[in-house]
């Protein structure tokens, strides 16, 4: 896949699609617009992969805790072991004209809200079961995929940096991000 294998928007052409699966570039573009909506459909297909991960670990529990903490490590678990569809989820660059054309994800934007919402849900849970001292579990779940993404890309980006054990760092990252409290 062009859009994976480059991790660039603008290696993706209709006719470069075509040549990668072997048809004519014509029939491309009976299924797709333009290249923005293959984009669009490439990461649609990549986030719903992570979702998917991401559903059957948090099931692993009932307990909110556990779930949030089994949800992050299928996250970075996921970026970890798919480097490059990570890249193109979510290091990705956008074409020059993307905003000025004003255009939307329209594939990929209703399955980013599920997957923030197993987060911001769990996190709540954690909340309702006085595990999480959040008093804004939207902002709290938005910094917690910020520091999900930090786990995963930093690391790989930074290695000249003495880091901490892969564990403590998902730890610390989830238990202050999602303001999870200490068992007394």
């Amino acid at each position: 896949m062009v859009l994976e294998r480059t991790g660039s928007e603008e290696a993706v052409s209709l006719r470069a699609i075509a040549r990668e699966i072997g048809i004519a570039s014509p029939s491309i573009a009976r299924h797709f617009s333009d290249v923005p909506e293959i984009i669009d459909a490439v990461v649609a297909t990549v986030l719903s992969d992570l979702y998917q991960a991401i559903v059957i670990a948090a099931a692993r529990s009932d307990d909110p805790v556990e779930r949030l903490f089994h949800a992050s490590r299928s996250y970075v678990n996921y970026g970890r072991t798919h480097p490059a569809r990570y890249r193109v989820l979510i290091g990705r660059r956008y074409l020059d004209d993307w905003h000025d054309r004003n255009l939307t994800m329209e594939q990929t934007s209703p399955i980013m809200a599920r997957c923030i919402a197993i987060f911001r849900d769990t996190i709540q849970a954690c909340v309702d079961t006085g595990r999480s001292a959040s008093t804004d579990v939207n902002f709290d779940t938005l910094v917690s995929w910020f520091s999900l993404h930090g786990v995963v890309a930093l690391p790989a980006a930074i290695t000249s940096l003495d880091w901490p054990d892969d564990e403590d760092l998902l730890v610390a990252s989830v238990t202050r991000a999602a303001r999870l409290i200490e068992p007394s």
